[in-house]
């Protein structure tokens, strides 16, 4: 009769660290990098809104491949080029939202599709397009940089 109890004593003893373990919400590791991308396709977003090439050269890799929605491709060198200093003022009005973030990881890389809407005034007349992306981030020396990235309007 004792061992009975000693062996259900130990039992419960041994099984509590693992209950404790199961009651507490724990993140799985992908849902932290999921919540990073989606912040970081936030972040480029409103840098390419207020075209700051500041932050648009943090987040993009040196080795960024970007295709055009015409099918021409430029590096990260040339899509500098045609920003602006983050001092400038911004077209007002220009927003972009992203309407559906949708991230597949695969270990320090992830593919992440981004269905955005885009609106604003050019000329003096009031414009808004959806656009899907899809963009390439890798995870390198602890931060995720995007490394490659294709848009295409998406057609009515």
């Amino acid at each position: 009769m004792k061992q009975i109890g000693l062996i259900l004593l130990l039992t419960v003893v041994t099984a509590y660290p693992v209950l404790a373990q199961t009651a507490r919400k724990v993140v799985p590791p992908g849902r932290s990098a999921e919540r990073q991308l989606i912040e970081l396709e936030r972040q480029l977003s409103d840098a390419l809104v207020r075209q700051d090439a500041k932050v648009l050269d943090r987040l993009w890799s040196n080795a960024l491949v970007f295709t055009f929605p015409n099918g021409k491709v430029s590096n990260k060198a040339q899509r500098l080029a045609g920003q602006k200093p983050a001092a400038q003022p911004t077209r007002s009005g220009s927003k972009t939202i992203n309407d559906e973030v949708r991230v597949h990881l695969y270990g320090n890389t992830a593919v992440v599709t981004v269905l955005s809407t885009w609106s604003g005034q050019a000329n003096n007349e009031a414009y808004s397009s959806q656009f899907q992306a899809t963009h390439v981030w890798v995870k390198q020396r602890g931060r995720w940089q995007l490394v490659a990235a294709h848009v295409s309007p998406v057609k009515e």
